[in-house]
């Protein structure tokens, strides 16, 4: 007789996937195996955990909700023992529950309403409890499929795609709000997430111990491995200080700059695209126009996540992902002392006169010389 625990998890937006849903169905086993240490049985729509644990299933993409259960043999019998003798330390104060079926072997002799009526009416006999099925204090769970799986509580996933699916980004990360929730949710979307950070220090060690570290070991927790390129930002700017007439130019200049190098750095770790945590019209630069000119930088897409969030909407995934608290401590973010007021229409030819003034593609070169790569 099999009556072992287990962890059940299920998976939403997989099942959608058709003939390419094993590709994705086998990643998310890799993904789990790799965060928990246990082993992963993979049937159609759901996987079994054994060993291993399961507090790091919350992290991990892909998964719709997860659930202790206990697995028992496929027989009437033996689900109905289980129950009966797993209720005993899940009743304390319990006055109500409901019996809740799902039946995916269709072969099995009795059906959903059936098992239910029974195991019910077996639960008011034993411990005297009232049927409630739409607000239970106690709800009992039965699964019905390659074997029989019994649990009480269920968690909520991650959701999205498995990490590394959709292939792998780099992600121009700031000391701001905005960026990291971006970045979060492109690994939700299954990429693979690479980390690009321009600062104000003059070495690239000087990051270490800032709030940066904070927040890329936050990342860590959702994907393990990351790695940072950090990049300084003081050859642009003393090249721009030898440059004229940039009033209301200088931020533009930096963020197509920025991108510029980014660009280089995407092409040597094989990612497929660049990521930022614009949002249409939430400050100056990020008008439609602005935008416009930091994409014709670059030659790669540019994915902008959160372009249709507001502030508030971006603050409450920061603080759900675990990022907002870091983000708000104090720290010099380069956008932030570039310009006070920075154009909101920036014309094109302007933008070209100035980057030919500064020699952009030799401030890119020379600042590329001094990048250098952390591993989290």
């Amino acid at each position: 007789m099999t009556n072992e625990p287990v962890i059940l998890i299920h998976y939403g937006e997989l099942s959608l996937k058709g003939r390419n849903r094993s590709l994705f169905e086998k990643k998310l086993k890799e993904n789990i195996e790799r965060f928990t240490g246990g082993k992963v049985s993979r049937f159609r729509g759901r996987f079994v955990l054994e060993g291993g644990t399961a507090e790091p299933l919350s992290r991990v993409f892909g998964i719709a909700w997860f659930a202790k259960a206990q697995r028992t043999d496929k027989d009437i019998t033996s689900i109905t023992d289980t129950v009966l003798s797993l209720l005993k330390t899940q009743i304390e104060d319990k006055r109500s529950f409901g019996v809740f079926v799902r039946r995916s072997d269709k072969g099995f002799p009795l059906n959903s309403m059936q098992v239910g009526d029974k195991l019910g009416k077996e639960i008011s006999d034993c411990y005297g409890l009232k049927v409630d099925l739409s607000n239970p204090d106690l709800s009992v769970h039965i699964e019905i499929a390659e074997e029989a799986y019994i649990y009480f509580d269920k968690t909520e996933g991650r959701k999205g795609l498995p990490l590394g699916i959709s292939g792998k980004v780099l992600s121009l990360i700031s000391g701001g709000i905005d960026s990291p929730v971006s970045s979060y949710l492109m690994m939700k979307r299954g990429c693979k997430v690479e980390f690009v950070h321009f600062h104000v220090f003059s070495e690239n060690k000087a990051v270490a111990g800032t709030k940066m570290d904070s927040l890329f070991r936050i990342f860590c927790e959702y994907q393990p491995g990351s790695r940072i390129h950090l990049v300084p930002y003081y050859v642009f700017e003393t090249a721009l200080l030898g440059a004229s007439d940039t009033k209301g130019y200088e931020l533009v200049l930096f963020r197509r700059f920025m991108v510029r190098v980014a660009e280089r750095i995407a092409r040597t770790t094989g990612s497929q695209a660049l990521v930022t945590g614009d949002s249409l019209g939430q400050v100056a630069s990020q008008t439609i126009e602005n935008i416009t000119h930091l994409k014709n930088s670059a030659s790669i897409p540019i994915f902008q996540p959160l372009l249709a969030y507001d502030k508030q909407e971006i603050i409450d995934t920061a603080k759900e992902i675990g990022t907002y608290e870091a983000s708000i401590k104090t720290y010099k973010d380069c956008c932030s002392i570039v310009t006070k007021n920075p154009r909101t229409k920036a014309k094109e030819s302007r933008i070209k006169r100035l980057e030919g003034q500064i020699s952009i593609d030799s401030v890119v070169d020379e600042t590329l010389r001094l990048v250098s790569v952390v591993e989290y």
